[in-house]
């Protein structure tokens, strides 16, 4: 089945998982912070979301990525994994949300354990620490690199899941889809619109999705 990785990232933990993850599958991996760079996830059955899980307020990036994708998802695969450090007994209720966001026909999350190195943070982040550890009593020190050992079993066990999976149908299977290459606009049918609704650019701009 057609597969494709995207990743939400801040400093290139989750990339550096996606793209092991997407070189496993021998998929596309993508980063969702590059607008319609993804413009055709519709045309595959799986989509594997990794993003970096450090709190309530991350994975703000896929979300967004689902929300643009709604009503689309309905008929894929979504398999999301997040990477983080405290957060593994919240990251079920992330992945819930993101589950009912997107209403996929099948969903699996994993979570892997991230890493913590404190002097790549920013100095705003090192303040969002150093207040945690006042609150806590907790002192947060390097916890280790990034574990690739890790990142295989994970990309091992997703390929060995989707062979697992059922081929999701999709319900506008032979419509036409034509996407504006400037603001990324989708607009179903035989042809183009004479102009874009969401940016006004004329027919020529739109491209018809494979």
């Amino acid at each position: 089945m057609r597969c494709m990785v995207t990743y939400d990232t801040h400093h290139g933990s989750a990339r550096r998982l996606a793209q092991i993850i997407a070189d496993r599958l021998g998929c596309l991996c993508v980063d969702v912070d590059t607008p319609f760079q993804a413009e055709d996830a519709g045309a595959y059955d799986n989509l594997i979301l990794v993003f970096g899980f450090r709190g309530p307020y991350t994975a703000q990036l896929t979300k967004l990525f689902i929300g643009n994708m709604k009503g689309k998802l309905n008929y894929k695969n979504l398999i999301v994994v997040g990477e983080g450090l405290f957060s593994e007994k919240e990251f079920p209720g992330v992945a819930e949300g993101i589950r009912q966001m997107a209403e996929p026909y099948t969903f699996n999350t994993f979570f892997m354990k991230g890493q913590l190195r404190v002097d790549t943070l920013t100095p705003e982040e090192q303040a969002l620490l150093g207040k945690f550890s006042e609150l806590t009593g907790m002192q947060i020190t390097d916890m280790g690199k990034f574990k690739e050992e890790d990142a295989q079993e994970i990309a091992g066990k997703i390929h060995d899941l989707l062979s697992t999976l059922p081929v999701p149908e999709d319900p506008d299977a032979g419509v036409t889809r034509w996407i504006c290459t400037v603001c990324g606009y989708v607009h179903t049918g035989d042809d183009p619109p004479e102009k874009c609704p969401l940016c006004g650019q004329p027919s020529t701009v739109f491209k018809k999705m494979e």
